[in-house]
């Protein structure tokens, strides 16, 4: 697109997150982003200085419902649109029935798709009134099933379902939404894994090694492209092979 574009990313000061943000606003877009942490905020927004670019970041937990749709109505205000959501935010709490907590259930679900929820509903009607937007969410491959993960798995499962059922009822208004599955990623939450796990992980890649956030990140940007144009509704599996997601 010629029209530099206002983009929100949640989750967008680390990992995958903080490589899309970077990658966006590299594109000369207008990029807002929010996550945990001053220190992750405040490096965000450095390494886009230094890059010559600029997003602008918040430190802010997406759990916080009022002020996350407090930060969007913020930026309608200044911008007028939002023309691009990425849903990236995300916890990884492990257990098994067995042993995952109440708290480790709901903190999984509040963050991992309640939170997607809450930013989806917040910004669909300025794209329904224009005719057009693009949502992507950033889902795991544990949302298929995986040891040792039932609360992690269990919601992000239901990001397919949002998915799709996002894309079926507002194809017809202009809005597309994709879902993104990175493989095995240097991102928070695998750079405390053993060196065994990181290991298997290099060999399910498509690379041969664990993917950077920057590759996955180019999967997030295309689906947000023009050149995605007609492209709604689908899974999108970046670094790895579907069966090994």
């Amino acid at each position: 697109m010629s029209a530099r574009r206002i983009v929100l990313i949640t989750g967008g000061t680390y990992g995958i997150g903080r490589a899309a943000s970077l990658g966006f606003a590299a594109l000369g877009d207008r990029v807002y982003t929010f996550g945990i942490g001053d220190a992750a905020t405040q490096g965000v927004m450095a390494l886009a200085s230094e890059a010559g670019t600029e997003i602008i970041a918040t430190t802010l937990d997406i759990t916080d419902t009022n002020s996350v749709r407090s930060l969007i109505n913020t930026i309608l205000e200044r911008e007028g649109r939002i023309d691009v959501l990425v849903n990236n935010a995300a916890v990884r709490p492990t257990g098994t029935l067995e042993t995952a907590t109440d708290e480790d259930w709901d903190l999984a679900f509040n963050v991992n798709i309640r939170g997607m929820f809450v930013t989806a509903k917040a910004v669909l009607p300025q794209m329904i009134a224009r005719g057009r937007g693009v949502i992507i969410n950033v889902a795991s491959g544990s949302g298929k099933g995986r040891a040792n993960l039932l609360a992690y798995g269990a919601s992000k499962g239901a990001v397919f379902a949002f998915t799709q059922c996002l894309a079926i009822d507002h194809a017809a208004q202009g809005i597309r939404v994709n879902t993104v599955v990175p493989g095995f990623t240097e991102t928070g939450m695998t750079e405390r894994m053993p060196a065994k796990v990181m290991a298997m992980g290099a060999r399910m890649s498509v690379a041969g090694r664990v993917n950077k956030p920057a590759e996955i990140a180019a999967a997030i940007i295309w689906l947000a492209s023009d050149q995605a144009s007609v492209i709604s509704g689908v899974t999108l599996e970046a670094g790895t092979l579907p069966r090994q997601a």
